[in-house]
């Protein structure tokens, strides 16, 4: 827990204090955010509040008076319900805007983790309660340079292993090799692992032909999987962090292939699209970066999003554009997203997003998406997974 950080943030959002809540660790939240052990597990209520200036205040149970020793400011016991009550609204006493782990009408369920009861109870001693989401992602998907920098090593490794494989590919298909999606993952995730990145069994390279591309999410098993052979599509999304370090940052890659020499024009035709709309997002963060102007996630999806509605596929595209990235591929901070979620928080200086847009036809067997990752810098952007692709690569050219 960074006190001074913390104080600056509620001044910068225009509130009067952060209200922390947790009931047997319903608000992860909070406990990321003040550095409470991972093991911690307490039984009764908690809520800690750091006024926008002055000492914090910490509210514990009587029975367990300890559970917040570790934090600094005033600490309070309560017995009851009516103490706990009574001390809470001495405590936020003259605030008259107080920030929580709050959603208006739940528009972000990321940042929602505290019930509507305490919402309420707070209300009722006074303050307006409103959305702590810019805020905590301060603390939860803002990166150090060391781990930018795993990042960027973590891409460099992921379009090696990529790069390693085509060729491989290339080869079974022309020897007429029988191939499975479920195979091709296999080696895909093992020339990951080759290249020094951390690739759990569990969280291998999604490999997907033909109407399974048309699932974002499909992944093949050994029970479920598709045959790949001559003709098909192929789409491969790939991510992971470089081994070693529980902090290093993860690198999420899209790609896609046409298994033949030549790639059909209505194919090309839709990734067009998409690519389109990627660098319309691209574009757009850049510009608002170097003019140190504020973007919010749900701007960049909309911008992006309009370029395959106008082109006539709106319907097709069935996630948002992006999310936040941090040692998880789907990280904390602010996602591109107006269309699952409305996600208002700014993109901050120091994360990184996915850019992703896609088009999803599986009735007609095609799924194609383009997507590489996006550094935020002050005054600046940087785009790793490049070159990015301008159109489907032809795995079998002569």
């Amino acid at each position: 827990m960074d006190l001074k950080a913390m104080q600056t943030a509620i001044r910068d959002e225009g509130v009067d204090g952060w209200l922390l809540v947790d009931f047997r660790r319903s608000n992860p939240i909070a406990h990321r955010v003040l550095g409470l052990p991972e093991h911690a597990f307490f039984s009764r209520r908690w809520f800690y509040y750091v006024p926008a200036h002055g000492e914090p205040t910490r509210l514990v149970s009587a029975v367990e008076s300890h559970v917040l020793d570790r934090l600094t400011g005033e600490k309070r016991v309560f017995h009851t319900w009516q103490e706990l009550h009574e001390q809470l609204g001495a405590a936020l006493g003259g605030a008259h805007r107080v920030a929580m782990e709050y959603s208006p009408d739940n528009a972000n369920p990321y940042v929602a983790t505290v019930d509507a009861g305490t919402i309420e109870l707070v209300r009722s001693l006074g303050p307006e309660v409103v959305s702590s989401g810019a805020m905590a992602q301060r603390f939860e998907a803002v990166l150090t340079p060391e781990q930018i920098d795993s990042h960027r090593a973590a891409g460099h490794a992921l379009l090696r292993a990529r790069d390693a494989l085509l060729p491989w590919l290339r080869e079974q298909l022309l020897a007429g090799t029988a191939l499975t999606e479920y195979a091709v993952q296999a080696e895909f995730a093992e020339r990951m692992r080759a290249e020094g990145l951390n690739v759990p069994a569990d969280d291998k390279p999604l490999v997907a032909v033909n109407g399974n591309a048309g699932n974002p999410h499909y992944s093949p098993t050994a029970e479920r999987h598709a045959p790949v052979r001559r003709g098909d599509l192929l789409l491969l999304d790939y991510s992971a962090p470089l081994a070693g370090n529980s902090s290093n940052v993860v690198a999420d890659y899209t790609s896609m292939y046409f298994l033949d020499a030549t790639v059909p024009e209505r194919l090309q035709g839709l990734f067009a699209v998409i690519r389109d709309a990627r660098e319309t997002g691209i574009a757009l963060l850049r510009e608002r970066f170097e003019a140190d102007k504020r973007v919010e996630g749900w701007e960049v999806d909309d911008a992006v999003r309009a370029v395959i509605r106008d082109a006539g596929h709106g319907d097709a595209f069935v996630h948002r554009t992006g999310h936040n990235i941090g040692t998880a591929t789907h990280g904390r901070g602010a996602h591109l997203d107006n269309y699952e979620t409305h996600d208002t928080r700014p993109l901050l200086p120091y994360t990184i997003t996915s850019m992703e847009p896609g088009i999803y036809l599986p009735d007609e067997g095609i799924g194609l998406r383009t997507e590489v990752d996006v550094i935020l810098l002050p005054h600046g952007i940087e785009v790793t997974g490049v070159p990015a692709q301008t159109e489907i690569e032809p795995l079998l050219n002569p």
